[in-house]
């Protein structure tokens, strides 16, 4: 039987390397039944696997898993043919009496895919021979897809539609389909997504970091503080998912922001969107509501209105992207976030930088109360880069007010550092206040390697703070008192009240026996 192979479309050259198929397998709409069409004959597919390169040798073509489906039926009139689609597939919108390219091929194929599983439509699945050959037999009329399931050690190449029969050559039909792919390595790259929220002010269109709320539970479900929806596509217009997996669920849990991955992906050209939880793209930078929150979806931080969702990949790299949803209506249950940097020294004894084989830590309390009555509520504990920066997000009031909090050295489980026990002297400890309009603040610790001298004797001032650090202790769980300096004249009042008492006596005494000798 003869068989040709068509021209791979840009999809498949760029994105995809799908595989090359009959020009047979293109039909137009209806074709003209020819005196040779046998509607009762069976027919086959064979499937041929081409050489894939993966660095200088070639994959091994054997034990590749290939499942066939049949997504339409055929229909005749003595006159025409044209095919049916099976009616859980007809919601992608495929037309399969159109496959008259092999760009339309690709999509439609890409299309079906993303629902295949979840439509009630079995498949054959056979693996390869050593030459990459598997063949399917007794078939019955109608429109297969024919998909990847395991790639073994071989790579991968995209699904794609083939029809029984075809026509070659507007006489005869062809019932034994035999198709040639064209694979690519499946070592690929990825791409990693961050969304981040944040509010911007309408009238002044600064930008403000949002926190979603925590998750909770409700009738025996674990329910997210804020659920979005990322799509990867392969189109501009966000008709055609990418795989299966195109559908990415980024669930918030009293975050700012929240990463994404999509691995192995083939050189390319893709289009990433926000959809709806059907996977239904929303056009980037337009405005949509969901439970009541009005936001768009940009590319970037939120400060401009990009919407360049393309990435292009080659060379299988590590490809980043962040988008960021925008409010101008700040959500009730949403926070306002600032942002902390807290900057970790680590100095020898002469004060010049080091590293050490020590874990530092620090715990940062919001502060509430009155000045002679301060108590800090722990916001995080958090582990310090030694020479570098830590970012811990603060929430902040929404009317504006301004909010302290307290930074201090700590162990792992936020409790205060003994500096009789601790290595290095401790400085930088202290306040820094946030607020919507002051977003940002930075504290830096200093840890000094101490002396032989310095470990052996401690200075008063560092026993009396160390007595007023262990009386109050911090909790992670509950709020404590702030810690105060110890105040007024520390000597002992009652051995100077005793002291005077006996004088007095003493001299009342003496008074007494003058006056008796008088």
């Amino acid at each position: 039987m003869k068989s040709i192979i068509i021209k791979y479309s840009k999809y498949i050259l760029t994105l995809l390397a799908v595989a090359a198929m009959a020009v047979g397998l293109l039909m137009p709409a209806q074709i003209k039944a020819a005196d040779s069409y046998n509607k009762d004959k069976k027919g086959s597919i064979t499937i041929n696997l081409d050489d894939v390169k993966q660095g200088d040798s070639i994959t091994n073509k054997a034990n590749v898993s290939i499942s066939i489906y049949q997504v339409a039926s055929i229909s005749h009139d003595g006159v025409n043919i044209s095919f049916d689609i099976v009616s859980s597939l007809k919601s992608t919108g495929v037309d399969v009496n159109d496959i008259t390219t092999s760009d339309k091929n690709l999509n439609s194929a890409k299309k079906l895919t993303t629902v295949i599983d979840n439509s009630g439509i079995s498949s054959v699945t056979k693996k390869t021979d050593s030459n990459g050959k598997v063949s399917f037999t007794d078939l019955a009329q109608g429109m297969y897809l024919v998909e990847e399931k395991d790639s073994a050690s071989y790579g991968m190449f995209s699904p794609f539609l083939v029809a029984i029969p075809y026509m070659e050559d507007g006489q005869n039909w062809i019932y034994d389909v035999e198709t040639y792919t064209k694979g690519v390595s499946n070592q690929q790259g990825s791409l990693e997504v961050t969304k981040a929220l944040v509010y911007m002010d309408p009238e002044t269109g600064k930008i403000y970091n949002l926190q979603a709320p925590k998750s909770y539970e409700e009738n025996g479900e674990t329910v997210p503080g804020a659920r979005y929806y990322v799509g990867l596509f392969c189109d501009a217009e966000g008709t055609i998912p990418y795989g299966k997996n195109y559908l990415k669920t980024i669930d918030f849990n009293g975050s700012h922001s929240e990463t994404i991955k999509y691995d192995n992906l083939p050189d390319g050209i893709y289009y990433l969107f926000e959809t709806d939880e059907n996977g239904v793209p929303y056009a980037m930078g337009e405005t949509h509501t969901e439970k009541d929150r009005t936001y768009k979806c940009v590319v970037g931080d939120g400060s401009g209105d990009s919407a360049d969702n393309k990435v292009q990949l080659q060379g299988r790299p590590q490809g980043k992207m962040n988008i960021s949803n925008v409010f101008t209506t700040l959500p009730d249950d949403f926070m306002v976030v600032a942002e902390l940097t807290i900057e970790k020294k680590v100095l020898d004894q002469n004060g010049q930088q080091t590293t050490t084989n020590d874990t530092f830590y620090a715990s940062v309390y919001k502060q509430t109360g009155s000045d002679d009555n301060v108590e800090n509520e722990l916001i995080q504990t958090v582990q310090l880069q030694q020479n570098g920066k830590v970012t811990v997000p603060v929430r902040v009031e929404k009317d504006g007010s301004t909010t302290k909090v307290y930074i201090e050295e700590t162990d792992a489980d936020g409790n205060t550092i003994d500096p009789d026990n601790f290595a290095y002297k401790v400085s930088g400890e202290g306040n820094v206040e946030l607020s919507m309009e002051q977003q940002t603040g930075t504290i830096t610790l200093t840890n000094r390697e101490k002396g032989d001298e310095e470990e052996e004797t401690t200075s008063s001032e560092e026993e009396t703070t160390s007595t007023e650090k262990e009386k109050t202790p911090p909790n992670n769980n509950k709020k404590k008192k702030s810690k105060s300096g110890k105040t007024g004249d520390t000597t002992p009042i009652l051995t100077w009240i005793i002291i005077g008492v006996a004088a007095a006596v003493v001299i009342i005494f003496l008074v007494v026996r003058r006056r008796k000798s008088e």
